[in-house]
């Protein structure tokens, strides 16, 4: 068997390189496409907690906003039914406002 020769060495050592550069490119576009992936799933995460969150904010309004016609539709009964002199509208007034602000900072869903 011969020594290898030096042009057929660095052939070899180029070879190598090259393969070694191919292995590199294959791992980088393997990496770019699983953090594509994960860019993707994150996007869909963030997508349904927004969708979640708007529907949630729709009902407390809606649920808040009857909660605010039933109680103006109390005041309207008691009005008719009853006359207050100032001090009694205002505590009437500030009955629904305070009930109104509880039902509106309490979370429902706990």
């Amino acid at each position: 068997m011969s020594a290898p020769t030096p042009d057929r060495t660095v052939a070899d050592a180029i070879d190598r390189v090259l393969e070694a550069e191919h292995a590199a490119a294959l791992a980088i576009l393997a990496a770019e496409a699983a953090a594509q992936s994960a860019i993707d799933a994150a996007r869909e995460t963030r997508r349904r907690i927004l969708e979640t969150a708007r529907r949630r904010v729709m009902r407390l309004h809606e649920s808040a906003q009857a909660r605010v016609a039933g109680q103006l539709e109390r005041l309207e009964t008691a009005a008719s039914a009853e006359t207050l002199d100032a001090s009694g509208l205002r505590a009437v007034a500030a009955a629904v406002l305070g009930a109104v602000a509880e039902r509106l900072t309490t979370d429902e869903s706990a």
